[in-house]
């Protein structure tokens, strides 16, 4: 070989080492290219941790329009900032050899995946005082709003039923983004019902006689004027619920076509096949809670369950809902001037009472929803000793043979006039 072969082969070389270091290849390059891919992390961990100081995640304040207020901060990011293109990025012109694979246990260069943001649920949801919180998410709403009802939809929303601790007690009504924003204003002093699959929203304010469905995302879906108040909704389906003069109706929301119903129809099971009713009965004595479970597959409606007066509902339960496989009917024994009132859980079949009653058997509380696995329920608690007047409020997770642990701590309530309000609210 001779000098000038040698001082090729050393240029050769030379240029080699200097491409090894823009492109990613095996054999002899891969210390060089190994040292520039701890280089890149190196990088990227300096201008992630930079990024991560400029990122703006808010948390929602609430405000309702018909408030005069000004709108409400989003709880999530309002923008998301790019990474930069590690430093040292390949040079575009073509290698002088062609590149092999680079070695599969080297780490990797692509850009790290933005974490999602989290989403409320059903199942872990719930609002205290002037906040909804899920997970470690906290939503806040307007100063010094008291949430009265609350409900998850199908796209991490809400549904929010509250009304302000000063001023004005008027109730309002509103469905909110998943990040805490108002999507659409529903009126005041209000009735709504959510699918049980959480896509749609019936509702009727306090003021008119028409009733609209919305979508989680506040569109309108369909709407109709009716004098009935909301019952259900299921599916494509919205149940009115009417007196013994107009009785009660399924309405189509897509076709418009509508079938009578037996009137107080209050809920429908999941699979639309039996509905509850829900009545009172005014005696010389005291007014009298009755209830009763229809079968809505046959055309005469006929009754599968009965139960009406002192002496068959005793402690005068009221259905709210049926639980998500139809098996029971859960609602609430009226107790306490409607302060607050003891949860109560029936089987569909018979009536048999699963949950609830009188003495012991009481399960004093505000707010409560059965879990998916209908075993088990999630409840604002009245944790007082002697439960009434209530002085306290927990969020416990029990299951049908009260067997309860605190999911969120007792706190103390605070009373308004006499009328004792919960802390904690449990979505429905």
């Amino acid at each position: 070989m001779t000098t000038t072969d040698r001082d090729d082969e050393k240029e050769l070389q030379a240029l080699l080492r200097q491409r090894a270091a823009g492109v990613e290849v095996a054999g002899d390059f891969a210390p060089v290219a190994v040292a520039r891919r701890r280089r890149d992390q190196r990088t990227r961990v300096v201008v992630a941790a930079a990024a991560a100081a400029v990122v703006a995640v808010g948390v929602p304040v609430l405000w309702s329009t018909s408030r005069g207020s000004t709108p409400p901060v989003p709880a999530l990011p309002t923008a998301t900032t790019s990474l930069p293109s590690p430093t040292g990025s390949a040079p575009t012109t073509a290698p002088t050899t062609p590149p092999t694979t680079a070695p599969t246990d080297l780490p990797s260069t692509a850009a790290p995946t933005a974490p999602s943001a989290p989403v409320a649920t059903r199942a872990d949801a719930y609002a205290l005082d002037d906040t909804i919180r899920f997970g470690t998410t906290v939503l806040r709403l307007e100063k010094g709003t008291v949430v009265e009802s609350l409900a998850v939809l199908a796209n991490g929303g809400f549904v929010l039923q509250s009304h302000l601790s000063t001023g004005s007690s008027q109730s309002e009504m509103e469905i909110l983004s998943p990040a805490g924003r108002t999507a659409r204003t529903l009126g005041a002093s209000g009735m709504y019902a959510v699918s049980p699959d959480g896509t749609r929203v019936l509702a009727k304010d306090g003021t008119g006689n028409t009733v609209v469905v919305y979508a989680p995302d506040g569109t309108v879906v369909g709407q109709r004027r009716d004098a009935r108040e909301v019952g259900a909704i299921v599916g494509g389906t919205a149940y009115l619920n009417g007196g013994p003069s107009e009785g009660s109706l399924a309405w189509d929301v897509a076709t418009g076509a509508t079938r009578p119903l037996p009137a107080h129809v209050v809920a429908v099971s999941p699979d639309g096949s039996r509905a509850a009713l829900s009545w009172m009965v005014t005696t010389d004595v005291q007014d009298e809670a009755c209830w009763a479970v229809v079968d809505l597959s046959r055309p005469t409606f006929p009754k599968t369950v009965e139960k009406c007066g002192p002496s068959e509902n005793p402690t005068m339960f009221m259905p709210t809902a049926f639980s998500s496989k139809g098996t029971y009917l859960v609602g609430s024994d009226y107790v306490d001037g409607g302060f607050w009132f003891s949860a109560g859980v029936v089987r569909v079949s018979d009536g048999t009472v699963v949950l609830g009653g009188n003495g012991d058997a009481l399960v004093s509380g505000w707010t409560w929803h059965l879990d998916d696995d209908e075993s088990t329920f999630v409840i604002s608690r009245n944790t007082s000793r002697p439960v009434s007047p209530a002085t306290s409020n927990a969020l416990q997770h029990c299951s049908l043979a009260m067997a309860c642990t605190d999911v969120q701590p007792q706190v103390t309530l605070r009373g308004q006039g006499g009328f004792t309000e919960p802390r904690y609210v449990v979505p429905r």
